[in-house]
């Protein structure tokens, strides 16, 4: 009897899954084969005294994200990323400088809720920058420019909130490792040295995504 109850019972139970299976790729917007495509803001500040000399340099850097890319699993992204940052320094040493970096990119989004999802995201590529400094020594200013390529490695956690069935709205924070091989040179002396140079920045970034079953050219 317990036997023809579980031969019974089973094809239920199998209907079942697939029908909650079903419900959550028609509730989560991140469904395998659309795409994604988006604009992004960053920005990050930071400010460094001296004690010893009241010296107060602080530095701030703003940059722009473009992506796009496609769902190859059911709340599983892949797609290419292009990114440009500008940032600036005052104080004892006056600096500018420019990067950008290019690569692939993945993101995994952790709910499967129709209003939007916790995102974890991954962005390695290659990256070149060039920046350029000058300091008041002895009541003269000494220019010295930095330049060279490297790989960098960017990742953010953030989360999505879906607008419309099309328009997602993007915020979160992350931190971009690098990993440099600069050329200094200054105005007197010509090249001074070469030198490898890791870097650690903490930035937030906001963004404005759109989201198409098909991709149009």
């Amino acid at each position: 009897m317990l036997f023809f109850l579980l031969l019974c019972a089973t094809p239920s139970m199998h209907l079942c899954a697939q029908d909650a299976q079903a419900n959550d790729s028609t509730t989560t917007p991140f469904r395998k084969g659309r795409w994604l495509s988006g604009l992004s803001g960053t920005f990050s500040s930071s400010a460094l005294k001296l004690e010893s000399q009241d010296v107060l340099f602080a530095n701030n850097s703003y940059g722009l994200d473009i992506f796009t890319g496609i769902f190859f699993k059911e709340r599983w992204f892949a797609g290419i990323n292009v990114s440009a940052v500008q940032s600036g320094g005052k104080g004892l040493i006056e600096r500018e400088s420019e990067t950008f970096i290019i690569g692939p990119s993945i993101r995994r989004y952790f709910l499967k809720e129709a209003y939007g999802s916790l995102y974890l995201s991954v962005f390695p590529g290659f990256i070149r920058i060039r920046e350029k400094s000058s300091a008041g020594i002895e009541e003269e200013v000494l220019e010295q420019i930095a330049e060279g390529p490297g790989f960098a490695i960017r990742t953010r956690l953030g989360y999505s909130y879906v607008v419309s069935p099309r328009i997602i709205l993007d915020v979160g924070v992350g931190t971009s490792l690098a990993w440099l091989d600069l050329t200094y040179e200054n105005d007197r002396q010509g090249i001074l040295r070469n030198e490898s140079v890791f870097s650690n920045t903490t930035f937030f970034s906001f963004g404005f995504n759109v989201m198409l079953d098909e991709f149009f050219f």
